[in-house]
């Protein structure tokens, strides 16, 4: 499923919000996650900003409530990100990239979760060369159970309330 509503299609608008994203770093130089709920009758778009982990934990916490409260049909989170040596793949090729290839260790995510479909990530890879940044093609990827680390099981599609 990737249209929760006629008119919204989450793969499409992922993409959007990457690319946005990406306008916003080359930019500003940094990323303020935001938070995208979407709902039968409107999309509510919040930047989160936190201090600590436990700040980060109680505005998503509110935002899963709030997504509930409205009946969401989706959440969309865009988040900058380290990769872990489990990370995505990168796939630098061609003549010059050397060490290059190597440094690409952060990535803009977006995950998107709802009902009645798997939560998957739209992951664009990039480095750092001094101010500029070099974004790598994005890459899509199923991850059910994705929320589960930012989000909790909002939907109650794993068995929870």
């Amino acid at each position: 499923m990737t249209q929760p509503r006629d008119g919204i299609d989450l793969k499409t608008l992922a993409h959007e919000l990457l690319h946005e994203a990406q306008e916003q770093m080359q930019e500003e130089g940094n990323l303020t996650p935001t938070a995208i709920v979407i709902t039968s009758h409107e999309n509510l778009i919040f930047e989160i900003e936190y201090e600590g982990d436990d700040e980060r934990e109680e505005i998503y916490s509110h935002l899963v409530d709030l997504a509930r409260e409205k009946g969401a049909l989706a959440i969309l989170t865009v988040n900058d990100v380290y990769l872990d040596e489990a990370g995505t793949a990168l796939q630098l090729e061609g003549a010059g990239w050397g060490t290059l290839a190597e440094s690409a260790r952060e990535a803009i995510v977006v995950t998107i979760s709802g009902g009645g479909f798997d939560s998957w990530n739209v992951t664009g890879p990039y480095f750092r060369r001094g101010s500029q940044f070099i974004f790598q093609p994005a890459q899509e990827r199923r991850n059910p159970g994705a929320e589960m680390e930012l989000l909790g099981d909002w939907t109650g599609s794993n068995g929870a309330a």
